[in-house]
C-alpha cells in the first residue's frame, strides 16, 4: 500500500513538471534600453554656409561665436550659386528666416525654398520661384538675392528690374514689391534695394545725399536704414545701424582702406566719421555685427577669420579656432 501511494506520488510530480514546462506563461521579458533623445536644435550663435566636398550640397551651421565648433549642422539639399556670397556685410537673413524654420538658396534655376525637417536635422525643399515670365522680345533673367523679412514671412528677391516678393510658408505666385532704382556708386559691393527693420523695401529713388559723399536710405521711422559713403580711393558700406543716426560701416574698396571699419554719425545732415578698426590685412571678405552690436566678425578672402570689439583703436585678432578647414565656408549672420 505504501509503494503504491509512493507510485502515485510520482506520478503526479511528472505531470506537475510537465504542466509546468508546457502549459504556462512565459515570465516577462526584461524591459527594452530607451532610444536616447537627439540633442535639440540650437538655433543660436555665427551662421555659416558651408559646402561640403563629400555630397557637394551645402549645409547651414549654426557655430559657437568664442570657438568656430559647430553647435547645429542642418543639410541642405542643394547648393547656392551666388557670385557676391563672399562680399561686404552679411546678414542672416539672406540665408535663414528670423525663426529659423525656413531657408533659401540662390540656384542656376531660380530661388529655392526650405523647410525645416527638425527630426531629421535637415532642411528639405518646399519648392522654387522659377524664372519670371517674359515675353519673346524681352531679356531673359532669373531671380536672384533671397532676402527674408525681419518681420511677416515675406521672402523678397529680384530680377535686376524689380524687387518681388511671396509667401515662404506657402509659395505662391510672386508679387512686384517696387522698381529698381540702380545707386550711383561705381562700386559693385553698393546693393540697389535693401529690406527695413519693418519688412519695407528701400530703394535709390528715395535717395537722401549728406555732403555728397553720404548716400542713405530711411526706413519708415525716418532712421538710416541702409548707407554708402565714399571718399578719394574707398568707399565704406553699411554694416548694421546702431541708432536712428549712426552706423557701422566698413570698407570695401581702396588698397589703403579695405577692412577698416567706421563710425558714423549724421549730426544735423553732417556725417561725422570715428575710425574703430585700422586697416587690416588680408583684406576683409564678410563682415557680421553681433546681435549687441558690440562686436565683429570678419572672414577674409583667404578664408581667415578675425574678430574685433567695435572700439576706437580695437585690434582684430584671429577667430574661430576650431572651425574644420574642409570645405568652403561663408559667413552668412549672427543668430
Amino acid at each position: 500500500m505504501v509503494a503504491k501511494i509512493r507510485w502515485c506520488s510520482a506520478v503526479l510530480g511528472v505531470v506537475a513538471a510537465l504542466t509546468t514546462a508546457c502549459g504556462s506563461e512565459p515570465g516577462p521579458r526584461p524591459a527594452a534600453a530607451a532610444t536616447p533623445e537627439p540633442a535639440p536644435l540650437d538655433l543660436s550663435g555665427v551662421v555659416l554656409l558651408h559646402h561640403s566636398e563629400k555630397t557637394g550640397f551645402d549645409e547651414i551651421v549654426f557655430a559657437d561665436p568664442a570657438s568656430g565648433a559647430a553647435k547645429t549642422t542642418l543639410s541642405l539639399p542643394g547648393y547656392d550659386s551666388s557670385l557676391n556670397r563672399l562680399d561686404g556685410p552679411a546678414t542672416k537673413l539672406d540665408l535663414v528666416s528670423p525663426d529659423g524654420q525656413y531657408a533659401t538658396l540662390e540656384t542656376y534655376e531660380g530661388v529655392d525654398v526650405f523647410k525645416l525637417n527638425a527630426a531629421d536635422r535637415r532642411y528639405e525643399r518646399t519648392g522654387t520661384v522659377p524664372a519670371p515670365e517674359r515675353s519673346m522680345s524681352e531679356r531673359a533673367s532669373r531671380f536672384r538675392n533671397p532676402q527674408f523679412s525681419p518681420v511677416g514671412s515675406k521672402l523678397y528677391f529680384d530680377d535686376d528690374e524689380s524687387v518681388y516678393s511671396v509667401d515662404y510658408r506657402q509659395l505662391g505666385r510672386p508679387v512686384v514689391e517696387a522698381r529698381i532704382e540702380p545707386n550711383t556708386s561705381s562700386d559693385q559691393h553698393v546693393e540697389d534695394w535693401r529690406i527695413g527693420p519693418r519688412g519695407e523695401v528701400l530703394t535709390w529713388r528715395d535717395v537722401r545725399h549728406a555732403e555728397d559723399r553720404l548716400a542713405y536710405l530711411a526706413d519708415s521711422s525716418g532712421a538710416i536704414g541702409y548707407a554708402y559713403y565714399e571718399e578719394p580711393g574707398a568707399t565704406y558700406q553699411f554694416v548694421t545701424a546702431l541708432d536712428a543716426t549712426t552706423t557701422l560701416m566698413s570698407a570695401v574698396t581702396g588698397s589703403d582702406e579695405h577692412g577698416v571699419l567706421m563710425r558714423l554719425t549724421l549730426d544735423g545732415g553732417t556725417p561725422r566719421l570715428t575710425k574703430l578698426v585700422e586697416k587690416s590685412e588680408p583684406m576683409i571678405g564678410k563682415v557680421a555685427a553681433s546681435p549687441d552690436k558690440a562686436t565683429v566678425l570678419y572672414q577674409t578672402y583667404q578664408g581667415e577669420w578675425f574678430t574685433s570689439p567695435v572700439t576706437p583703436g580695437a585690434v582684430a585678432r584671429p577667430a574661430f579656432p576650431q572651425l574644420p578647414a574642409t570645405g568652403r565656408w561663408s559667413l552668412v549672420g549672427w543668430a
